[in-house]
């Protein structure tokens, strides 16, 4: 699989995937040092696997590491910075299917993966970099806040509460309805999980200007 990445080869990577996929799939992730050390040494061809125009290859690379998250459950946090960026970016491709599965593999790593949480937060408010991929942090951010093995204390003493308020100021007024509507559930989960925190927060950012025209977001 470490192959350059060419139009011959590209079969040949891509059974090399789905060999390891399968390998994935069929208890490989028990052995998770090793796993470990194996998905290391093949980080960079899998993050150009997967931004290749190649739709097949492409996708097998993301349900790769889509499968390695779920199997892998916590022990996946060492490979979140090795990932993450790629797939926040291929959120905002053209190619439908790689998209898609881009997305899906942010939610699995969300609903999967719990240590890494605060560092995935930290990833989708750095690579806010259109409407598109806002939507898909304040949805990520939303599912980790409605999960039920998310941990309040540990979100608070990793400061990653001032992240969820930057994801809600910068999108409280986006153009698009359906990030104002997310930006909207993710504010008032935020005040249930966090009331000290909202409350300062309301006052700091002066919601009258904030959310004007949205003035449903700061309902009690």
């Amino acid at each position: 699989m470490s192959l350059p990445e060419t139009e011959e080869s590209c079969d040949t990577i891509q059974q090399g995937i789905l060999q390891l996929t399968q390998l994935c799939n069929i208890g490989g992730c028990k052995f998770t040092t090793e796993m470990l050390a194996g998905i290391y040494s093949l980080s960079k061809p899998l993050n150009l696997a997967m931004k290749l125009e190649h739709t097949m290859l492409s996708s097998s690379a993301i349900q790769l590491v889509t499968t390695l998250s779920a199997g892998l459950g916590s022990s996946f946090k060492p490979l979140v910075s090795l990932f993450v960026p790629t797939l926040l970016r291929l959120c905002v491709q053209t190619e439908n299917v790689p998209r898609r599965l881009a997305k899906a593999c942010i939610f699995t790593l969300v609903n999967n993966t719990m240590a890494p949480r605060p560092s995935l937060l930290l990833y989708l408010v750095e690579f806010e970099e259109s409407a598109a991929l806002r939507l898909v942090a304040a949805e990520a951010i939303l599912a980790c806040l409605n999960s039920a093995s998310f941990s309040v204390p540990n979100i608070e003493l990793d400061t990653r509460a001032r992240l969820i308020e930057d994801v809600i100021e910068l999108s409280a007024q986006n153009d698009s309805a359906d990030i104002r509507k997310v930006v909207k559930d993710l504010f008032d989960t935020y005040k249930v999980l966090f009331p000290d925190h909202a409350a300062s927060f309301i006052i700091r950012i002066e919601p009258e200007n904030v959310f004007a025209g949205h003035p449903n977001m700061i309902e009690e």
